[in-house]
């Protein structure tokens, strides 16, 4: 992905989600790596834009929408919050119970859809008609 402000959205991103102690370096930087590359390419596929010429003004739009989806999916919780955080599954018999985690959430990935009716409404002004 060429996104010309995709470092400073990084840090950003990083900024807001610090990485918990218990969540491995290369599954953080992936997660976060990943969920940017699927939020750019949702908007550009609402808006029949090049990547390279999305407007700089959707950038903290698009920062708030990826920091609120971090949040509401839990995904880095430390280790303590992990724990009392979403129950994903349980089981009865030999109880096992099932935290929502970093690795849950890069899965779930494929099936998040980032432009949803309040964001699309934030998009619409942008938005280009296809073959202009």
């Amino acid at each position: 992905m060429v996104f010309p402000r995709l470092d400073e959205l990084t840090d950003n991103v990083k900024t807001l989600q610090p990485k918990p102690e218990d969540v491995d370096q290369k599954v953080y930087d992936l997660l976060i790596k990943t969920a940017i590359d699927k939020i750019v390419n949702d908007v550009v596929a609402f808006l029949n834009r090049p990547v390279t010429d999305l407007p700089e003004e959707l950038d903290t739009a698009i920062l708030l929408q990826l920091s609120g989806w971090f949040t509401d999916a839990d995904v880095f919780m430390d280790k303590q919050e992990r724990h009392e955080g979403t129950v994903t599954g349980t089981t009865e018999g030999d109880t096992q119970v099932s935290y929502s985690s970093p690795k849950n959430a890069l899965l779930s990935l494929s099936h998040v859809s980032f432009i949803d009716d309040g964001f699309k409404v934030l998009l619409t002004p942008y938005r280009r008609i296809r073959g202009w």
